[in-house]
């Protein structure tokens, strides 16, 4: 390598040097600083009181229950329905004699959500009346839905009909209903 490269070779290593040098010199003002987030999700929790509604034997065409059930909101959020799902097992032909009736307060029959046999009500699904069967009964807390922290009482009246034909068929017969409730929350809002 002649003297010109070795001298341009020193040259370019120095120019290297002294710009890693002034560049790690190089002061300036700075400052951080951070913005922490938290995020928690609401529960939505519906309680039932009692459990169980109905439990009742010997029961003969003509004759009439009615039994009411508490549902709380148990969780932070408010709830703004409650679907039911009906299902049963036992004697199927029994389930087309017993008629439901939602009541209000005052015990007079809801129309819209009454008049339905077990039977029909164990076949309404979401598509038959949208969206589900809802017992969200407009005297829940003045069409609010439940907020959180309150209760309200439903009423169901339960009639084993008596169709003035032999219901002979029917001695015996037994049935286990279930209705199966939905709690779902009120819509998002800008928080």
């Amino acid at each position: 390598m002649g003297i010109k490269k070795k001298l341009g070779m020193g040259v370019a290593t120095a120019i290297l040097g002294l710009s890693l040098v002034g560049g790690g010199t190089f002061a300036y003002f700075s400052d951080a600083e951070t913005v922490d987030n938290t995020f928690a999700a609401g529960t939505l929790d519906l309680g039932v009181d009692p459990t169980i509604a109905f439990d009742i034997d010997n029961l003969k065409p003509g004759d009439t229950m009615i039994r009411s059930f508490k549902m709380t909101n148990e969780g932070s959020l408010n709830i703004s329905k409650v679907l039911m799902n009906t299902s049963f097992t036992g004697t199927e032909e029994f389930a087309n004699h017993l008629k439901v009736d939602f009541l209000a307060s005052d015990l007079t029959v809801i129309d819209e959500l009454s008049g339905y046999t077990v039977a029909e009500l164990a076949q309404i699904k979401d598509t038959d009346i949208t969206p589900g069967f809802p017992i969200w009964f407009d005297f829940i807390v003045d069409a609010q839905g439940i907020p959180n922290g309150t209760e309200d009482w439903v009423t169901i009246k339960i009639t084993f009909e008596d169709n003035g034909q032999d219901q002979n068929n029917l001695q015996g017969a037994n049935l286990d209903v279930a209705f199966e409730l939905e709690a779902h929350q009120t819509e998002g809002t800008l928080k």
